[in-house]
């Protein structure tokens, strides 16, 4: 199998999980939970921000290969926005930043234990 699918064609997988879920309507979740979708957009963009890292870093080109951790962590962002902004269409959604910033850290995590595992900790 090809690297680049090896390594590419999981984040479009995941992605696209992510755009399927966004799809849905929105569940009420009760309201004494609090902020629990930022704790769900958090778990959920780990997965993300692991296997972009994972891609990143397996890749022949040198600049994203030494770059990336901030590679996936600005792919964590962007991948954030556009689901936020897609999510404007979907009835029973919203759009909102502090879910961006949520994507953003779970985003964020998963680099980090990716980056944690290959240093062998």
């Amino acid at each position: 199998m090809p690297k680049f699918i090896r390594f590419w064609f999981p984040v479009g997988i995941y992605s696209g999980i992510i755009f399927y879920a966004s799809s849905l309507q929105g569940v009420d979740i009760p309201v004494h939970v609090g902020n629990a979708d930022k704790l769900v957009h958090l778990i959920e963009y780990i997965p993300f921000g692991f296997l972009v890292a994972r891609a990143f870093s397996s890749t022949d080109n040198l600049f994203c290969k030494k770059n990336f951790m901030i590679l996936s962590i600005i792919c964590s962002f962007l991948y954030g926005v556009s689901d936020e902004y897609h999510q404007l269409f979907v009835i029973g959604r919203d759009a909102s930043v502090l879910d961006i910033l949520a994507d953003t850290f779970g985003g964020f995590f998963g680099v980090l234990v990716f980056s944690l595992i290959k240093r062998g900790l």
